[in-house]
């Protein structure tokens, strides 16, 4: 791939791992790793960068959109990269699964307390990136794109080499002071609650549900009374565990925590985001939207499966889970929920599943993946197409909107970022975002992190329970490889 003097400037750099990268620019605002932690056909690349032009925290929405559609405006005609990588500057950051109550009027259930905001979290954080790091895992090379924004002619250009000067000094200089204690990893000694005894790996911590085990169950026969009156097909019902801590620093407890998710469940969907007051690991497997071009495509996730290191119950497993007929017509309804919301914004005609109920292997899960495509209509763009598909209806039910005006009315704690999404949007206006699984939200305060499944008809209270522990698993190891050992614990508080 050659140099180029046209915008946006491209430059080699000798980085041989997106995480090293990405400790190299903690300690700047906004840091951010997509990650392809999980090598394999599925992602090739892992994008990173810090220090945004421009951050907008929730507030407005519309007017942050109107700004980047300005920009992209400059950038279209003069980008020499188009079709050689597929993220070169842009827009990074997330939206929670509560964004949608901008987007969708939740109607509050008769007699039933809504859940509870208890984070106080900007239901959104977009960062503007005029330099972006590539990392090609098939090629193992790493390049920087600098484009120059938000300055115009003359100045653009030379904003765009003094900006990639500065980031190839900082990939050489490498981390710097607590955070370049990360590369052999790190225990939490500083994190952890006030009363926790350190014994190394004899030590355990708990982190505690937001609903004791009969109480989630008793929630499951709540979605299955609706379930039978007509109201409903199917819900995604979650609990939230919270882990305890003390930590100042969000972003490099979240840092710590994410390449442990790296070793012990890598995805290729991962994600780290860096939000100052609080940060993100995620260890995702799931895309919510890809747009390339006009061709845009959802993988919605429904049936998992426990892995088991027995290679015979392995293969017993798996099985089990292609041949359920549960699981397929579970999959099968998000699939339809998808194809419409995708109608909302592609060319009539165009929809397509190409790929019905496959069979996906993750260290800890199998689950099972559909593909569904479609033509972006003209004048859509990449923000039209996440609102008229957002939260994804994997993560949600169908119908998406009554099951989640019921969600809301069964589980304790708004989401936030657990089943919204993370990811990008190129100047050139493709994009790509996941869905927020196997995601921690790190604060000042403690680590929270949720696990759900969708509840039907023929669903065992006591299966569903359990696949929420095998679901949070890999974030219950990671966290345990970095402070001794954690345990999930039913809550002691929620009734019901």
């Amino acid at each position: 791939m050659p140099s180029h003097t046209a915008l946006p400037i491209a430059r080699r750099v000798p980085i041989a791992d997106p995480l090293g990268a990405l400790r190299a620019l903690s300690g700047i605002p906004g840091p951010f790793l997509l990650h392809s932690a999980l090598e394999d056909d599925r992602a090739r690349w892992s994008f990173f960068g810090a220090d945004p032009f421009s951050l907008v925290r929730g507030g407005d929405y519309a007017g942050g959109i109107a700004a980047f559609r300005r920009l992209a405006r400059r950038v279209t005609e003069d980008d020499t990269h188009a079709g050689l990588v597929p993220f070169t500057g842009g827009v990074v950051g997330y939206w929670s699964y509560d964004f949608g109550r901008r987007l969708e009027r939740l109607r509050a259930e008769p007699g039933a307390q809504a859940a509870i905001d208890d984070l106080g979290l900007p239901d959104f954080v977009l960062g503007f990136y005029d330099v972006v790091g590539v990392f090609d895992h098939g090629t193992r090379e790493t390049w920087l794109f600098s484009s120059g924004l938000p300055f115009e002619g003359s100045k653009r250009a030379d904003h765009a080499a003094r900006r990639l000067d500065r980031f190839e000094w900082l990939l050489e200089r490498g981390p710097t002071g607590r955070v370049g204690a990360l590369q052999g990893g790190v225990m939490m000694r500083d994190a952890l609650p006030a009363d926790a005894s350190m014994g190394g790996a004899t030590t355990t911590l708990r982190a505690a549900s937001n609903f004791r085990p009969d109480d989630y169950q008793r929630a499951i026969e709540r979605v299955k009374e609706h379930i039978r009156s007509g109201d409903i097909f199917q819900a995604n019902l979650s609990q939230r565990w919270t882990l305890p801590l003390a930590s100042p620093e969000p972003e490099v407890t979240a840092l710590a925590l994410h390449e442990a998710l790296a070793r012990v469940s890598p995805a290729p969907y991962a994600a780290f985001l860096g939000c100052g007051d609080h940060a993100i690991a995620s260890a995702s497997p799931e895309r919510f939207l890809e747009r390339r071009g006009s061709r845009i495509e959802t993988r919605p996730i429904k049936g998992t499966r426990p892995r088991h290191p027995d290679p015979a119950e392995d293969a017993k497993l798996r099985a089990e889970l292609l041949a359920s007929v549960k699981d397929r017509a579970e999959n099968i309804m998000i699939v339809d929920v998808l194809r419409n919301d995708l109608g909302r914004v592609c060319e009539m005609g165009s929809i397509e599943t190409p790929e019905l109920c496959a069979l996906e292997s993750f260290p800890h899960v199998f689950h099972l993946t559909s593909t569904v495509t479609g033509r972006v209509a003209a004048g859509r763009d990449a923000f039209d197409a996440l609102e008229a598909c957002f939260p994804g209806g994997s993560i949600t039910g169908a119908p998406k909107i009554r099951a989640m005006e019921l969600l809301d009315a069964i589980e304790p704690h708004r989401r936030h970022l657990y089943t919204g999404s993370i990811g990008y949007v190129d100047w050139r206006g493709d994009a790509d975002w996941n869905i927020a699984i196997r995601t921690a939200i790190v604060t000042r305060s403690a680590i929270h992190f949720s696990a759900g499944g969708g509840i039907t008809a023929d669903s065992d209270a006591d299966a569903e329970y359990e696949e929420t522990l095998h679901k949070a698993e890999g974030l219950r190891l990671a966290l345990s490889e970095l402070a001794g050992s954690v345990e999930l614990e039913p809550s002691a508080v929620h009734s019901g």
